[in-house]
């Protein structure tokens, strides 16, 4: 099967249920190793093993599995996917590329084929590639998700949303799908009521609440069905009539729309983003109180910082994504010779934070839930604390500046309005587009990618350069030591 892509659901999970999916799927990879340890000669055996290591996140023992050399078209798209996931993007096309000679009637050598493409920026022929795996299997919805992802990522928007709608083929919308709301220069809502529900992870619902507002402007009452995490925030935007948590049962509407589906609905191109900021607003007795466990801006550059995204084990061959898309916090220690930088402390209690606001310079904040681990940085660490999405942007909006990989926290920050310096993956989320360093959603953001695949290293030399450039040329309003 072609992996999925990357843009599948990735819905809200308790750390619990999260261990639990990546548990089942370790279980499953030693299951099957254990079986193929006793039928070496199996070689259906031998890709259902190699195939549930590449779920459980370990490609490299995958490739050993199918060593010494896969023969079948199947096994060399197993083998291209375990080479993708490790980053040897030129190595899985040639696989693909192989496969499709063996099997040129299986769309799935294709669409990996288109999927390799579109991460090197060669939208052209990943689309062609696309198309050939939808004219062998025109009824495939992932295969149509597929190529919205590559058209997503290459600014071609107007001809993605139609596409991106077969996810619904896949995971059907909760409410009705004859009461999905139509494109809107084809009805006025004027009116009417429109239900938008919260469809993939926190991240994407706060990319697109910018559209919740356009709703109200154009006439409609707006209903939010949000988690709690986030209902508080999206209560608060201009428009929203009301919001409601997960069990409740909506009033009646007269069309219900999923927030991924909002692009589609406003005919969103490329030139027409909708990039207004801020349209996220905080609470401001909220901003108040974290003021007061912060650093005052009179005591130096206030930095967010968040390096890893939200595990999701419950959306197949994510494991591997998360892992390129997050970051070992030991990597972020060249942050530590930015002039400035508060020294690092060994202590961890409340004290440190004391200590930090009492001196003068950059002060480092963590914005990270649930931490594995923490950058070798002093670092004060209120999330203990936090509750809600609205707990976390009172802290945003007393920052200076926000550094994270690709999670929640950059839309959050870019929702506030706030500079983000975005760490980015070489095989980037659709969204952030190629080979730009803006971003046309959010006009204060910066991306710093990784020139190949798995380089944080020259990442973090950028970012580390661009934060001593941002904290020089705020050392004077900031009161920074020279």
């Amino acid at each position: 099967m072609p992996p999925p892509p990357p843009t599948v659901p990735d819905r809200a999970a308790s750390p619990a249920a999260a261990a639990r999916g990546t548990d089942a799927r370790r279980r499953a990879a030693a299951w099957h190793a254990a079986r193929l340890r006793r039928s070496p000669g199996d070689a259906a055996l031998r890709h259902a093993t190699a195939e549930a290591l590449i779920e459980a996140g370990d490609p490299a023992a995958a490739l050993a599995v199918l060593s010494p050399a896969p023969a079948t078209a199947g096994a060399l798209v197993l083998a291209g996917i375990a080479q993708h996931d490790l980053g040897a993007l030129d190595t899985a096309l040639g696989l693909f590329r192989r496969a499709a000679a063996l099997a040129p009637r299986d769309p799935a050598p294709w669409s990996n084929i288109g999927l390799v493409l579109k991460i090197q920026g060669d939208f052209d022929a990943a689309l062609a590639a696309y198309d050939a795996a939808i004219a062998l299997r025109p009824a495939d919805p992932r295969l149509r998700v597929n190529r919205a992802v590559a058209l997503l990522r290459a600014g071609r928007m107007r001809q993605a949303w139609a596409d991106y709608e077969y996810r619904f083929d896949l995971a059907p919308p909760e409410y009705p799908a004859c009461r999905l709301l139509p494109d809107l220069d084809r009805i006025s809502i004027a009116g009417r009521t429109v239900l938008v529900t919260h469809e993939e992870g926190f991240g994407d619902t706060l990319h697109f609440a910018r559209y919740l507002p356009m709703l109200a402007r154009r006439g409609g009452r707006v209903i939010a069905l949000m988690p709690r995490a986030l209902s508080a925030l999206i209560a608060r935007m201009p428009g929203v009539a009301a919001v409601l948590e997960p069990g409740a049962v909506p009033p009646p509407y007269d069309w219900h729309c999923p927030m991924f589906s909002l692009p589609r609905a406003f005919g969103t191109m490329l030139d027409t983003i909708p990039a207004a900021i801020p349209y996220l607003h905080p609470d401001p007795d909220l901003v108040a109180s974290w003021a007061r466990r912060l650093p005052a801006p009179a005591q130096g550059l206030r930095v967010g910082l968040a390096w890893a995204g939200q595990a999701r084990p419950w959306a197949e061959a994510f494991t591997a994504l998360d892992a390129r898309r997050s970051l070992d916090p030991a990597r972020l220690a060249p942050l530590a010779a930015v002039p400035g930088v508060t020294p690092a402390r060994t202590t961890t209690d409340q004290d440190e934070c004391g200590s930090a606001r009492a001196r003068a310079g950059i002060h480092f904040v963590s914005l990270q839930k649930n931490p594995a681990g923490c950058p070798p940085l002093a670092l004060i660490d209120p999330m203990p604390a936090v509750t809600t999405f609205d707990d976390t942007a009172a802290i945003v909006a007393n920052l200076d500046l926000v550094i994270s990989v690709d999670t929640s926290v950059v839309h959050l920050a870019g929702g506030l309005g706030k500079p983000v310096f975005l760490l980015d993956r070489y095989d980037n989320c659709w969204r952030w587009l190629s080979g730009r360093t803006d971003s046309p959603w959010y006009p204060t953001l910066r991306i710093f990618r990784q020139p190949r695949p798995n380089d944080w290293t020259a990442v973090i030399g950028d970012v580390t350069t661009a934060l001593a450039r941002y904290a020089q040329s705020h050392r004077a309003q900031l009161r920074l030591p020279g």
